[in-house]
């Protein structure tokens, strides 16, 4: 079972590395405007952004710490929360599988001294035992990395929302993730968001679970 547990842990991690590749390419990958459908779409939109944005000649640019608002953010701690279910609920469902391949195991080592018909019937449940585990084990792993796909996607999408309205609000241009490691390698702290957009997700996140008020 302990090989089991390493394979779910080396597909969380691997995941987390695709998922990070799949949201850089998303940003980065914009349409060409190859043909003229795209570009009368391009001017339209740019059309309505500029009607809510007054373009003041100014550029005004911020950044927040990725991992320093997903430690804060009160949500992320529920998101945590689902993902440790969704693994403990694939280890449960592998450590029925084994305790079925074991009881198989016993069933048969009971019998002692097997015929030489009987060993031939072992080995072939043997082999049909040792597809299914092995179909089974791909269905739980691929059952955990569509759960989790799911819920870096509602992660994602909670952040990039909450950046857009926050940048609204405060007339802000652009607004980066700053990530130890990755691309943007030093910005200045007086670019610094990470405590006003945490504090404002956690307020819109709190508020979602306050009960409205009876009419009665």
């Amino acid at each position: 079972m302990e090989k089991n547990n390493n394979s779910i842990a080396k597909l969380a991690l691997g995941l987390s590395v695709l998922l990070l590749v799949a949201v850089i390419i998303l940003f980065v990958k914009m349409p060409n405007g190859a043909n003229d459908t795209a570009n009368e779409t391009k001017v339209k939109d740019s059309t309505k952004v500029v009607s809510k944005i007054v373009d003041d000649g100014i550029l005004k640019v911020a950044y927040f710490y990725a991992d320093s608002l997903s430690l804060n953010l009160s949500f992320m701690k529920d998101l945590e929360k689902d993902v440790l279910a969704a693994q403990k609920s694939a280890e449960d469902k592998m450590m029925k599988k084994q305790r079925e391949i074991e009881a198989w195991q016993q069933k048969w080592a009971n019998k002692g001294q097997l015929l030489s018909s009987e060993q031939a019937e072992f080995a072939k449940q043997g082999q049909q035992m040792q597809q299914e585990a092995m179909m089974f084990e791909q269905n739980v792993q691929m059952e955990l990395q569509q759960k989790q796909e799911n819920l870096l996607r509602i992660n994602i999408k909670r952040i990039s929302d909450a950046s857009k309205v926050f940048a609204e609000e405060n007339g802000y241009d652009l607004i980066f993730s700053y990530q130890l490691g990755q691309n943007l390698y030093y910005a200045s702290e007086i670019f610094d968001v990470t405590a006003e957009l945490t504090a404002q997700m956690n307020a819109d996140y709190e508020a979602s679970f306050s009960k409205p008020e009876s009419n009665d």
